[in-house]
């Protein structure tokens, strides 16, 4: 059974690697092509970067998807990683990013379905019919949801990831500077 923050990803043998050893020593031999210093990157970072992901989706399935992705251009980046920025940080840049896209393509998915189902249904019913079925709990992750995504990731980075504000910043700094 895996617990509920795995992205499904089996890391052998990788329990026994030395914690004390540094994300930019793991990240130099990554960039070398060792796999076995990749895979303790992303077993040191998936809960982190999955709990980013599910919080700005809201969607189990969805966030282990998106995670996994994250990883994999993680990977596929890594030789343009010039340690500018802690790996972390870097790392939490592409989970933004990639979890935008799925944003936007779930936007994309929803207005089509909108745009199909617009003349049977009327608005305010809907509307109507959303609020009772949903407790309080839901309506505010459905406020949440429609931040937009800078504002969302404050939140989600500061008071459900309980980052310090210097962690945040730099993480932030980064997204501000695409």
């Amino acid at each position: 059974m895996q617990p509920p923050h795995s992205i499904g990803m089996s890391l052998p043998n990788i329990a026994s690697a030395p914690a004390e050893q540094d994300d930019a020593e793991l990240v130099v031999a990554s960039q070398a092509g060792d796999q076995d210093a990749f895979a303790i990157l992303v077993q040191r970072h998936q809960r982190r970067v999955f709990n980013l992901v599910y919080r700005m989706l809201q969607q189990y399935d969805e966030a282990n998807e998106v995670t996994q992705e994250t990883f994999l251009a993680a990977w596929q980046g890594l030789r343009s990683f010039r340690g500018d920025a802690r790996f972390s940080t870097w790392l939490h840049r592409i989970a933004y990013n990639c979890a935008l896209k799925q944003l936007e393509q779930r936007k994309r998915d929803s207005a089509l379905q909108v745009a199909m189902q617009a003349e049977a249904v009327d608005s305010d019913e809907r509307i109507g019919d959303e609020l009772e079925a949903h407790d309080r709990q839901a309506i505010v992750r459905e406020h949440i949801s429609t931040l937009p995504a800078k504002y969302r990731v404050v939140l989600v980075l500061r008071h459900l990831q309980e980052m310090t504000y210097e962690e945040m910043a730099e993480i932030l700094t980064m997204l501000s500077g695409q």
